[in-house]
């Protein structure tokens, strides 16, 4: 037996599947009765002319045809969360790994930095003057030009 329940709880659901088995129904024929069975099944005998038992048990085959459909999408949607959690481990992962790497190479590149400045300290001070001197002359250009 249909309950009041079973059908507003999946009335959007099955308004779909409502309208596809009944063809005759147009979307205002069930617009406001949102779930509301007796009248569901009232506007479903004066539209077709069916048995009250007869559209009661399809209305049942219905139900449990979108339950169903509720439960396997459910199941898909979790396995896809569980998917999705995997990647985003696998990605924080090698995001990880990631950082460590430039981490290591910045701490490199700072340690052979200062090695060189003090194995050449007269070269490096020119070369950090040269490259001063590049980047000012680069900045007045483009702000010579406006």
């Amino acid at each position: 037996m249909l309950t009041q329940q079973e059908i507003a709880g999946r009335w959007n659901e099955l308004r779909g599947r409502i309208e596809q088995r009944w063809s005759q129904l147009s979307g205002h024929d069930l617009d406001g009765l949102d779930g509301d069975v007796d009248r569901l099944v009232g506007t479903i005998q004066r539209k077709t002319g069916q048995a009250r038992a007869n559209i009661e048990e399809e209305l049942e085959h219905l139900v449990e045809g979108a339950a169903e459909a509720s439960s396997r999408a459910a199941e898909s949607l979790g396995g896809f969360a569980k998917q999705a959690s995997r990647y985003a481990e696998k990605a924080k992962d090698a995001v990880a790994d990631q950082y460590h790497h430039v981490e290591q190479a910045v701490k490199d590149g700072r340690e052979q930095m200062q090695e060189t400045v003090r194995r050449r300290p007269a070269e490096s001070i020119a070369v950090a003057f040269g490259t001063g001197m590049i980047a000012g002359a680069i900045v007045g250009l483009l702000f010579w030009r406006r």
